[in-house]
């Protein structure tokens, strides 16, 4: 099937698509087509550009891009709060969230950027309490493990074992009602970089919708450093592997303060 197709009544030849092509696979004459098809990453910014609607791609159609309203505009102003008001929760009510909320959330994260549009991330969520609360069981038990007792974050380690042994405080996944797992192929490489990027979009997404989130990150220092006991909890499907976990649920505190961070470490070369 041919990659790019133009209608020719419709077609301006401005350049455009050949101009925002990431790979240069668009050429103008004698009318927009492709070249070395098999290398396209279906980004689809060759039909969104299109000031005609006179392209299409085959592997980024037109009929599946929805029409951005003249005149959006995001204020410098709205996107700077939003961003800097984002908070990692680390409290959350016991109310479980329903799952077609945790579905509308979690179809955020396909729209992420990914290396080379190659996204490959799948999502798995965990939202029953027992088995939760046996992930985080199996987390303190690595803690635990003789192997972890010389290691840099021993002490950081203990004190988490303490307040889980000895306050039942759950300071692995903080008692929320539910938690996503983001899962690629083991030979995918970018496996990790792209659920970075599309559970970001979660996480800045959540407040939106009343949902707080956050890293998992004791979570994932366990399930990564190969802790079969984990591992088997988890039932990643054969041929996958585990490539982040976001925890999610209703914030049970409100903050009433933007966050602040380390003064900006910026230089510009050859200054």
């Amino acid at each position: 099937m041919k990659l790019i197709t133009v209608d020719q009544h419709l077609c301006v030849k401005c350049g455009l698509c050949a101009a925002v092509c990431p790979r240069g696979l668009i050429q103008l004459s004698p009318w927009p087509t492709d070249n070395h098809a098999e290398l396209c990453i279906a980004c689809g910014q060759c039909v969104a550009v299109c000031p005609t609607k006179a392209l299409d791609n085959c592997r980024a159609p037109l009929a599946g891009q929805d029409p951005l309203e003249a005149g959006y505009a995001l204020t410098e102003a709205t996107a700077r709060l939003f961003l800097r008001s984002r908070r990692s929760m680390r409290g959350y009510k016991t109310k479980p969230v329903p799952r077609e909320k945790l579905r509308e959330l979690i179809d955020i994260a396909r729209f992420a950027p990914s290396g080379g549009n190659s996204q490959g991330i799948s999502y798995c969520v965990i939202d029953r309490p027992e088995r939760l609360h046996a992930l985080t069981e199996q987390t303190i038990a690595w803690m635990e493990a003789p192997e972890q007792q010389g290691s840099p974050a021993a002490k950081t380690y203990a004190q988490y074992v303490s307040m889980y042994r000895e306050y039942a405080r759950d300071s692995i996944l903080r008692d929320a009602p539910a938690l996503v797992l983001g899962l690629a192929d083991i030979k995918f490489a970018r496996g990790r970089e792209n659920t970075l990027l599309s559970l970001s979009y979660v996480a800045l997404f959540a407040p939106s919708i009343g949902l707080g989130t956050c890293w998992a990150g004791l979570f994932e220092a366990a399930a990564f450093s190969g802790f079969a006991p984990l591992l088997e909890l988890l039932e990643v499907p054969s041929g996958k592997k585990l490539t982040g976990a976001l925890m999610i649920g209703y914030p049970k505190y409100g903050f009433r303060r933007l966050p602040n961070r380390n003064p900006l470490d910026l230089s510009f070369q050859n200054d």
